[in-house]
């Protein structure tokens, strides 16, 4: 009898919706993993606005943002009508992740801090089109993304001042 209810709950709906949560996690998570690690010391080596955060804040921002994005994914997974009805905000959430590992690539890889800036931007407008792309499956998947827009643009403005500070 108890083994029956053990796997009801692991074949149902909380199990289902565990594992949907995980996979989003998985994703969001693991897409970052894609971008090699660079050498910290040439950031640090950067000439920086006076308003810098110390670089400890950005891990502490990203995991809280990241966890959201999660959320995000998964209510938007769950909650879509339809197959079809996922395509748009899928791609969103897709470009939105790979355009935020490129501007990585391109300012901390490629030490690129000019041609970073055009990455950026499009990454910012990428958050804001996902979060637009959500609204109709579900208002607070769209919600729990403007955080990360938030920071995003502060992002790009240190991003600017960076790139006018190391001409």
């Amino acid at each position: 009898m108890a083994s029956r209810g053990l796997l009801e709950l692991l074949s149902g709906p909380v199990a289902i919706n565990a594992l949907g949560l995980a996979a989003s996690a998985s994703v969001v998570f693991g897409v970052q993993r894609l971008v090699p690690t660079f050498d910290p010391s040439w950031y640090k080596s950067l000439k920086k606005p006076s308003w810098t955060p110390p670089n400890y804040v950005f891990p502490l921002v990203w995991i809280p943002l990241k966890l959201m994005q999660t959320v995000a994914l998964w209510l938007v997974a769950t909650k879509a009508p339809s197959a079809a009805a996922l395509g748009v905000p899928l791609f969103a959430m897709g470009a939105h992740m790979a355009l935020g590992n490129w501007w990585n690539v391109v300012f901390f890889g490629q030490r690129k801090l000019n041609e970073s800036l055009p990455w950026m931007y499009t990454f910012w407008a990428s958050v804001a089109a996902t979060a637009a792309a959500f609204y109709p499956i579900s208002p607070l998947a769209a919600y729990l993304l403007l955080p990360t827009q938030v920071w995003v643009t502060i992002a790009a403005k240190l991003n600017v001042d960076i790139v006018a500070l190391n001409k």
